[in-house]
């Protein structure tokens, strides 16, 4: 569990110097609209499908072997994301690099993804059930504060390196950075422990077949839930940085203070979230974030500073999305069986692509009208918002929680507002087993 957490660290800190400028390096080796285009929706399409084919692998090879050759062959990709600099730098064939780019890192998806589902799957083996929110809590406190600090770095070097008129030397050394860590973590991974896992015949289930069983089973429908949140959340999300950047008019500072601001309200819950997770179980913090989730893009329609957007949309989508995101991620440990949870995972995954994937070719086509009854951005945000909310009354509470929690007494909490009682009494009480008709008939019978 510790080795993991290192290993996530130099990943997180390749995720940042690398993936997260990847569209800003495609504009600097002069990418067209619809180029930028292609390479932002890869993502939604060759992930997913990549995570299906890596589930089959764990057939027929261990995980251990997938995690690190899928992880070692993704990080000599960032020698092919260099030599794409060097070429631009020497006027060599610049027209064609863009469509090099896009070419190069779909290779680096698929092999990113291919040790998706090994990897989901060896974890869930490793941390034990009644852990796993404080465990995650703490693995993402610490690669998202490396994730932020490494975001304010990129942002500073290659600010420098382009007052100088020379961003593509910034590009270079950033590139470099990511393939030292992601080299780390595939050495890393290598001393991982990995439990043993025999793979049976007949618990391989097909895409098809998990997409027939969606209505009937509780985890078809929370991955129903997530894609159609997600869909919504694509509707507006590409959408607030251009927002902010041509109708707001920030400047890139601010901007960059305003993206930042929400992980760092997450970094601060991180271990509040954790320990309400293993305590109350993972539907009732989904439940409890989802009711920001339909609110976040109505209220950008009414914040238009700097401070404002920081301590309203932002404030609460740092709440909402931190404590949905980790409560759907450990949602999937406790739902799945370690045998199948490879395959689940890549499938629940694909249909999140198409959901993020659909968003976006929405989104953009309601951008693209000329509408007069009030401002065109203002417009998507509310059809996010109708979208997220609508996910909500149909699925939420129609997923249940599969393990033993605690349950909340919540008479003291809207009748007696008495804080003690109320922490007492729901931190400090021990679950129990729900009461039956049985057990009353077994009572009287005594």
């Amino acid at each position: 569990m510790g080795l993991s957490i290192k290993e996530g660290s130099f990943a997180g800190i390749s995720l940042t110097f690398g993936d997260n400028f990847i569209i800003p390096y495609a504009l600097s080796l002069q990418a067209t609209s619809i180029q930028v285009g292609v390479l932002s929706s890869l993502v939604g399409i060759i992930s997913p499908t990549a995570q299906i084919y890596g589930s089959h692998l764990m057939e027929r090879h261990s995980r251990k072997r997938i995690l690190v050759m899928g992880v070692l062959f993704q990080a000599l990709m960032w020698i092919s994301f260099i030599s794409l600099a060097l070429l631009f730098i020497n006027n060599i064939s610049i027209a064609a690099l863009p469509i090099l780019l896009i070419v190069f890192y779909m290779i680096y998806l698929i092999f990113g993804n291919i040790a998706g589902p090994a990897w989901f799957s060896l974890i869930g083996d490793i941390v034990p059930e009644d852990h796993r929110g404080r465990y995650f809590a703490k693995r993402s406190l610490i690669t998202t504060a490396i994730a932020l600090f490494g975001t304010i770095i990129v942002s500073l070097v290659l600010d420098n390196f382009k007052a100088l008129g020379m961003v593509l030397n910034g590009f270079i050394i950033i590139f470099i950075v990511a393939l030292f860590c992601r080299s780390t973590s595939s050495v890393l991974l290598s001393k991982h422990y990995d439990p043993p896992l025999e793979l049976e015949k007949k618990i391989h289930i097909s895409l098809w077949q998990f997409i027939k069983d969606i209505p009937k089973e509780n985890f078809g429908r929370f991955t129903l839930y997530v894609a159609l949140i997600n869909f919504g959340q694509m509707i507006a999300g590409p959408f607030f940085s251009v927002y902010m950047l041509k109708e707001l008019d920030f400047d890139y500072t601010i901007f960059i203070i305003i993206n930042l601001s929400a992980s760092f309200v997450g970094l601060l819950i991180f271990p509040l979230l954790g320990r309400f997770s293993d305590k109350f179980g993972n539907i009732l913090m989904l439940r409890l974030s989802s009711i920001a989730l339909p609110i976040i893009p109505i209220i950008w329609m009414f914040f238009n500073t700097p401070i404002t957007i920081i301590f309203g949309p932002q404030l609460l989508s740092g709440l909402g999305w931190t404590a949905f995101n980790l409560a759907a991620s450990n949602f999937i440990y406790d739902s799945i069986p370690s045998q199948r949870r490879g395959f689940y995972v890549a499938y629940y995954n694909f249909i999140l692509g198409i959901g993020i994937f659909c968003g976006g070719l929405v989104g953009s086509y309601i951008i693209s009208f000329s509408i007069t009854f009030m401002n065109q951005f203002h417009f998507v945000f509310l059809i996010s918002g109708v979208v997220r909310a609508v996910a909500i009354v149909i699925f939420l509470f129609r997923i249940k929680e599969v393990r033993q929690v605690y349950g909340i007494n919540w008479h003291f909490y809207f009748w007696r507002f008495n804080v003690h009682r109320f922490l007492y009494w729901n931190f400090g009480r021990k679950p129990t087993k729900r009461r039956t008709k049985n057990d009353d008939l077994m009572e009287s019978k005594e």
